[in-house]
């Protein structure tokens, strides 16, 4: 079945996809094995993903009438303008009903049990047994009733997340597919500045990276045109604007830190290093690629930890002073301490909280005193690495200094020739 071709990645969403959109095109098959056509697909994730753009391949693919409802008039109109459809609906079957943006139809989101909701599901539940089919899209599932969500009215749920890392990567090159694009373009290093962010900000991008080579009179767009845009975007910055201070060497020598703690315990997890300053005075950035396995194996959570934390051991192994620009790193590794010695009860169950309503002042204290111990001894482990490779540290310290960003490959080929 050729649909969602134009979709890229998402397989397995699509497969679920084009398995439901032969159900509601061959409804006999299915009735003569006994199963009956599900009630309901609800779409949901962040915006920019792509959830209409599933839905109207659906409608588009499906022989029934179809009919659209977004939110386009006041509350009383509104409920009555959805009456209206859902009758055209139940003398047209079979048909096909999308509630595009449904969590954006009550007025009121901060309550459940809006007039809109209550009618939806009133409407929902007058055409069971009719041939009839229901799209739902959705940013935020949780405005919704569960009344709503259940089983009966929504049968299949589909969470759109953000594309992954190969993923991005396609639709970077589909983007570009139609622009003009110099072969200096490293399509590769954009897509990790780029990865997980929706569709709609990649395609952003690739445009404003047009309107900047554009702007400068090119011919074509060039890997700064998309590596400008690509850091507007994702880290609202730009390092073409950076300038060299008496500071600019140690925030090189804490993101140079994690990218060679980070490639000794997982070589190729850290796919690029800045020096950079953001609206939030952020003054480097490193970009960890998390494992697949992260959430199966400790020892990869140990991992960030220890990474997390050789940005400020290197400052200090070479400046012998306190690092002042970790704070964000020290509240991400204590996040992750914290699971270890709450939830996995690592080091002993002393520390577990069953209920945190009425957890007392001794288990609060052996819970702090765990996890600073962990801490310690994560970054006792990321100086010690540190240490027996201070002529890698050094080398890509200095080569961000006059470079500003490092990727992958100039990564790994610096640390092994150093």
């Amino acid at each position: 079945m050729k649909i969602f071709e134009d979709i890229i990645g998402y397989d397995n969403t699509k497969k679920t996809l084009k398995r439901l959109v032969d159900v509601l095109n061959n409804k006999e098959k299915y009735k003569n094995i006994g199963s009956t056509i599900p009630n309901g697909l609800l779409i949901y994730g962040p915006p920019g993903l792509g959830k209409t753009t599933f839905s109207k391949e659906i409608l588009n693919n499906v022989n029934r009438k179809k009919y659209i409802i977004r939110k386009i008039k006041s509350n009383g109109n509104f409920i009555e303008y959805m009456n209206n459809i859902f009758e055209k609906a139940k003398k047209n079957q079979p048909s096909i009903i999308l509630l595009d943006d449904l969590d954006k139809f009550a007025e009121d989101n901060n309550t459940k049990n809006s007039e809109e909701f209550v009618a939806v599901q009133s409407l929902m539940d007058d055409i069971k047994n009719k041939d009839i089919f229901i799209i739902a899209t959705a940013n935020n599932k949780n405005i919704l009733p569960q009344s709503l969500l259940r089983s009966g009215r929504f049968d299949i749920k589909i969470e759109i997340d953000y594309p992954k890392e190969e993923e991005s990567l396609k639709i970077i090159k589909h983007y570009l597919s139609n622009k003009k694009i110099d072969k200096d373009v490293n399509i590769k290093n954009i897509s990790y500045i780029l990865s997980h962010l929706s569709c709609a900000d990649l395609e952003k991008a690739c445009n404003q990276a047009g309107i900047y080579a554009a702007y400068k009179n090119k011919k074509l767009i060039g890997n700064n045109d998309l590596l400008r845009a690509a850091l507007e975007l994702s880290y609202n910055t730009n390092i073409e604007d950076i300038k060299d201070d008496k500071y600019s060497l140690n925030t090189a020598y804490h993101e140079a830190g994690h990218a060679i703690v980070g490639n000794y315990l997982e070589p190729g997890s850290i796919t690029f290093i800045a020096i950079t300053k953001t609206d939030s005075d952020t003054k480097g950035i490193t970009n960890f690629q998390k494992n697949e396995f992260y959430f199966e194996d400790i020892t990869f959570m140990e991992n960030r930890i220890i990474t997390l934390l050789a940005g400020k051991a290197a400052t200090e192994i070479i400046y012998n002073k306190c690092d002042v620009g970790a704070n964000s790193d020290l509240l991400r590794a204590y996040n992750i301490a914290e699971r270890f010695i709450d939830n996995y009860c690592m080091l002993d169950f002393n520390s577990w909280i069953r209920n945190v309503n009425e957890q007392s002042e001794k288990v609060k204290q052996t819970k702090d005193e765990n996890i600073n111990k962990l801490i310690q001894k994560y970054y006792n482990q990321a100086k010690e690495i540190l240490i027996q490779n201070r002529n890698k540290l050094d080398n890509l310290a200095y080569n961000l200094k006059t470079k500003k960003i490092l990727f992958l490959d100039e990564i790994q080929n610096i640390i092994n020739n150093s």
